[in-house]
Parts: C-alpha cells; structure tokens; sequence
C-alpha cells in the first residue's frame, strides 16, 4: 500500500519520473475497492482507460513501423497479445507495482493470483494515464518506449514461431494472391 511519501519516492524511483501532482500518482495506484463513494474521481478506472488508449496507440504505431510487410491482421494479432494482460502484468511485477496497490482486498468477491495480474495490468494502464496527464505525451511515449515496446520483438517471435500453418497461408498468399487449398 503506497501512502507514505517515501512509498511514492521509491515508485517514482523505479517508473524514472518525479510526478508534479502526486494526487495523480496515488490515484494511479487506487482500486475503486478502497473508495466506493469517490471512485470515479479517486480510483485509477478513467486513468486506465486513459492509459490503455495511450499505450495501443505507441504499439500500434511502433508495430507500423517496425513491421512494414505484416498483413494488418498479423499486425493486429500482435497488438492485441502485446496489450494483453498477460503480458502488461509480467511488465507490472517487473516493476514491482504490486507493492504499491492501494486495494481492499476484503470487498472483493475473490483475490487470486489472476486478480494480482489483472490489478498490475490495470495499474501500468492508469500509470502511463497519469503520466500523460502530469508530464505531457512525450515522457508518456518515453515511459511506454523504455517498459512496452521492448516486448514488442519478443512477442513477435512467439507469434511467428507458434503458427506454422498461418505463417505458411500468408507466403503462399503474398507469392499467389490467394489462399492455398
């Protein structure tokens, strides 16, 4: 649970950015759990869904760039498994965002190592939100840069290794100009 200033200096720390308004950071790391009454106001939802937008639009574009002979369906194939949970909540617990999750664990119906994930996820998605609006859309793009698009090669090869059969439909496409049957 972040609430001391220590707590936000060592996140800080770790996210390399020093947060102007605070408020925003804290509120980042805040489940709707912890404030029911407030929570569109104080828990992370609209920053997540800030972030989330933020984050698929730099992938997007990196994914464009670095993959300029991929089908937009490869290209979506790949957008989609990297802005996955499982993979923005490995990015989380590299991070160690956990530790800083500000939830009631009690009110939930149930919390186990999926609800860890999904809460790493949601939390980097509010994070990137919050930077954008506390530091501006370059030291988001240089936060997503230097956490996300790495994975991006990564995820890549795992996609391309695990689907012999598509890779082999899309050279017989791309020399043939269809389908093979």
């Amino acid at each position: 649970m972040a609430e001391s200033t220590s707590d936000l200096a060592e996140l800080e720390a770790r996210l390399q950015i020093t947060f102007h308004d605070r408020r925003l950071l804290e509120r980042a790391l805040t489940h709707h759990s912890c404030c029911p009454e407030t929570a569109i106001r104080d828990s992370y939802d609209t920053l997540e869904f800030l972030g989330d937008a933020i984050i698929s639009a730099h992938v997007v574009e990196y994914i464009y760039r670095n993959f300029p002979e991929a089908s937009e369906g490869e290209m979506t194939s790949l957008k989609s498994e990297v802005v996955s949970r499982r993979v923005l909540s490995r990015i989380g617990r590299q991070l160690g965002l956990f530790e800083f999750v500000r939830v009631d664990t009690a009110s939930l119906r149930t919390f186990n190592e999926r609800s860890r994930d999904s809460l790493c996820t949601d939390v980097l998605e509010a994070l990137v939100g919050a930077i954008h609006i506390d530091q501006g859309p370059e030291v988001a793009r240089d936060f997503v840069a230097r956490w996300i698009l790495p994975v991006v090669k990564d995820v890549h090869k795992q996609l391309f290794n695990s689907n012999p059969k598509g890779r082999l439909q899309n050279i017989v496409l791309q020399r043939s100009g269809c389908l093979p049957r």
